[in-house]
């Protein structure tokens, strides 16, 4: 048996760009490399099984804190008067530019379009990832501050929204919305 988790979302199957990780027996790896590779364009063994789980958990744990950050500073530049668009273009073309943050960013402009990974998802993924940090002693501070804002984002309404919507949930947390209060805040969709 092998564990096999993928990094990436629908447009990275799409174009057969995903990022295979392996856990399990490396003589069955070998064996079914040649089809994994028709599916993605990294594969990597990892070691025994459950090892490429705990590394797709570790991928995940920063993709949760870059969108979360990416938000807070694209709302901190919008409450400052530069437009959300700009802010996202020269953030993400910037050195903290990677690619997941440029993937997302135009779903930070439009939050309510259909996204790839959804919160309810990621939130269960963070879980699962501070629960790995406990038992192997690892402090996780900053994916400790992103499942509490997850766990707002739920309990707001966002479970089936992608995580790009967690902008949308930081202007509901603060007291003024980024347009003076002429701006109402979509609801969850």
């Amino acid at each position: 048996m092998l564990d096999a988790p993928v990094s990436g979302g629908a447009p990275q199957a799409e174009e057969g760009s995903l990022t295979i990780m392996v856990g399990g027996d490396e003589q069955a790896f070998r064996l079914v490399e040649p089809l994994l590779l028709e599916l993605a364009r990294t594969v990597r063994h990892i070691g025994a099984n459950g090892q490429a789980l705990v590394l797709k958990l570790a991928t995940n744990i920063s993709l949760a804190v870059q969108i979360l950050a990416l938000s807070e500073g694209a709302l901190m530049a919008e409450r400052a008067g530069i437009s959300r668009a700009l802010a996202l273009e020269v953030m993400t073309n910037s050195v903290i530019g990677s690619p997941a943050l440029k993937a997302r960013a135009p779903l930070l402009l439009e939050p309510g379009r259909p996204g790839w990974f959804d919160m309810r998802m990621m939130h269960k993924d963070l879980q699962l990832a501070l629960d790995t940090a406990r038992k192997l002693s690892v402090p996780a501070p900053s994916a400790t501050a992103t499942d509490e804002v997850l766990s707002t984002a739920r309990e707001l309404g966002y479970d089936h929204r992608d995580i790009a919507a967690v902008i949308e949930v930081l202007e509901r947390l603060s007291a003024t919305p980024a347009d003076g209060g002429r701006h109402q805040t979509a609801t969850p969709r």
